[in-house]
């Protein structure tokens, strides 16, 4: 349950951002993020720059592939077409879950085969959307952009699954993490200006949402492996997709619809295997 609080979470986060119409998703929202979570930290008698000097490599790494997974999807949303970027951005699990198979860290049962098929399904569905062709060279570039990011979600998802199981503090991890992302993405800041209540909105959605989301995330993680956490992660998607159509009518289709209920069905099933 706590691995669905953190993606419930994020996926609110997702949906505030697409309708903030932000292109900036780095420095902002990752500060905003990092700040109180390392307050939190200290606050509870924990020293995160001790963890950074302890573990130095392992949350440089973090916050690159964080950064690299930020900037990626940015620049795949900005280039298009949105529906199929966004469906090729959830091919993370797939990913893990063909990983797991391959090094037998998971049994190839009508069980993972169903969740993989699932999964693909959904992805397609999202790519027949109005609108989502792939006909320009354009087109193309952000396909590969969007896949770019997937491949660094499956490497965090990976690297998170691996480090939270020897942190003696979530928050601070998760904390640095995103500190590290902010501090890599900062030079977007000069590229890139924004209003100033723009850049308030973006980093009260980074404290309020995704910085307790990664919170959780590491807490859970540590009795979670990484190919269901991947399946499990894709509620982010439908949490968002849901708001978003509460909110903005125009925004959801039937395919959208159709592929939300199959990604909660491989959840269901992903979820049913841990009990």
């Amino acid at each position: 349950m706590t691995l669905i609080a953190a993606t419930t979470l994020w996926g609110f986060f997702s949906a505030g951002l697409a309708l903030l119409g932000s292109s900036r998703v780095g420095p902002t929202v990752a500060i905003g993020a990092a700040v109180p979570l390392l307050l939190l930290a200290v606050a509870g008698g924990r020293n995160p720059l001790q963890d950074l000097r302890a573990h130095p490599k392992t949350f440089l790494v973090l916050g690159f592939l964080e950064a690299v997974n930020i900037t990626l999807y940015a620049a795949a949303l900005a280039i298009g077409p949105v529906p199929v970027v966004v469906a090729l951005h959830l091919t993370a699990p797939i990913i893990l879950l063909a990983g797991a198979l391959l090094t037998r860290q998971r049994e190839l049962d009508v069980r993972a085969v169903t969740e993989i098929a699932l999964v693909i399904t959904a992805v397609v569905l999202v790519s027949m959307r109005p609108g989502a062709t792939v006909s320009t060279a354009k087109a193309i570039v952000g396909c590969a952009l969007a896949l770019g990011s997937a491949l660094a979600v499956a490497a965090l998802i990976t690297l998170v699954a691996r480090a939270s199981a020897h942190r003696g503090d979530p928050t601070a991890s998760a904390g640095l993490q995103l500190g590290m992302a902010g501090l890599l993405t900062m030079p977007y800041l000069l590229v890139d200006t924004a209003a100033p209540g723009q850049l308030l909105i973006e980093f009260a959605l980074g404290a309020l949402l995704l910085g307790p989301g990664f919170a959780l995330y590491w807490r859970a993680m540590r009795h979670t492996d990484a190919a269901t956490a991947g399946v499990v992660g894709l509620n982010e998607a439908v949490v968002a997709w849901t708001v978003i159509a509460v909110l903005d009518h125009t925004s959801m289709s039937i395919w959208l619809l159709a592929a939300g209920g199959l990604i909660l069905i491989a959840i269901i099933l992903e979820r049913g295997a841990q009990l």
